[in-house]
């Protein structure tokens, strides 16, 4: 995932539609909300991890498909909001980062999603980082061979949705992934009923 991300991100960067700032301020703690994450997951079932997690995706969809007032620009958000957004989505997981971009960090939609791929990519680097350490303890491994087939067919997804989503207008495309979150977060709770 990381590896996707971090390819698809290089055409919203030569774009200028990465927001460094967010990047930092936000991606930096996910990492640390990431490893916490992992280590967390140790004590809390996988069923409840996802119904969860498709509790706060439901949420989210809400937040992303209601039409926002138009207010004055309060300017750039603090940097210690930024931060425990980043922790708090670390834990969480990636679906996620959008909406809290956007939401939250009041990015546009495209600048979300161009910052987003960076920060999924620093995310995973920390995540498999302790999952290498956790997996042995319970007997798995990483199969390399499935990951890399995976990377090579997410980087062309990836290329293709980046090239499709420039061209769509903002609030469509805001609506469009809150559908998506939907549908997801149905399913989690679907499958872990």
């Amino acid at each position: 995932m990381g590896e996707i991300a971090l390819l698809g991100a290089i055409p919203y960067a030569l774009r200028g539609l990465v927001d460094g700032r967010n990047v930092l301020l936000f991606g930096l703690p996910g990492m640390a909300g990431t490893y916490l994450g992992a280590w967390l997951s140790r004590f809390v079932s996988g069923e409840v991890q996802l119904l969860v997690f498709a509790l706060v995706m439901l949420l989210a969809a809400y937040l992303m498909a209601r039409p926002f007032p138009l207010k004055k620009d309060p300017g750039p958000r603090k940097a210690w909001k930024i931060v425990l957004d980043g922790i708090f989505v670390g834990v969480g997981g990636g679906f996620l980062i959008v909406p809290a971009l956007v939401l939250l960090g009041g990015l546009p939609m495209h600048r979300a999603v161009g910052t987003s791929l960076l920060i999924i990519a620093l995310k995973s680097l920390a995540g498999f980082y302790k999952y290498l350490h956790l997996l042995p303890a319970l007997g798995l491994s990483v199969n390399y061979r499935v990951a890399g087939l995976f990377v090579r067919v997410g980087f062309l997804g990836s290329v293709l949705g980046g090239r499709v989503a420039v061209r769509l207008p903002q609030e469509g495309l805001k609506r469009g992934f809150a559908l998506f979150l939907v549908a997801m977060g149905v399913f989690l709770v679907v499958q872990n009923l």
